[in-house]
């Protein structure tokens, strides 16, 4: 019988992480981020069609629109997670909360719609800051979460 040999065989990245140099992760980050900004206003202006998508159909209001809603409320949190804009983030994804709830009850609350979709408006048009005007427009959006 013959022994078995067991081969230690190192991959060109554990070799190169290894050596010397490279960048440190807090480098990498701070220029991740610096690119991501650059696409900034083209998803702010995204946000903004969808937002006026959402407006026509609060317009509108149909009866079977529940699905609609949270599908462009969801549209938002998704763009906004990517960049830092506070507010903007918390009042669509109230918007999709309370629209989730609504569609799972069978209950529908147009209204309550409307002024998360006025809310995100004003956080837009205020550039997603953070501050005593967007503190009351969340703390109102939490209360109508909490009503219905």
């Amino acid at each position: 019988m013959t022994q078995a040999r067991l081969l230690k065989i190192k991959s060109p990245l554990a070799k190169q992480l290894h050596e010397p140099g490279g960048r440190m992760v807090r480098d990498l980050e701070r220029q991740a981020d610096a690119a991501l900004e650059t696409h900034r206003d083209d998803a702010m202006a995204m946000v903004s069609g969808t937002l006026i998508l959402l407006e026509e159909l609060c317009a509108e209001a149909p009866d079977d629109a529940g699905p609609r809603v949270y599908e462009l409320a969801s549209s938002i949190v998704d763009l906004a997670g990517f960049f830092d804009t506070g507010p903007l983030f918390e009042a669509a994804y109230s918007l999709c909360d309370i629209s989730d709830r609504m569609n799972q009850a069978e209950t529908w609350h147009w209204p309550s719609i409307q002024v998360h979709a006025q809310a995100l408006r004003l956080i837009l048009a205020g550039g997603c800051r953070t501050g005593r005007t967007s503190d009351a427009l969340l703390a109102g959006l939490r209360s109508i979460a909490q009503s219905r």
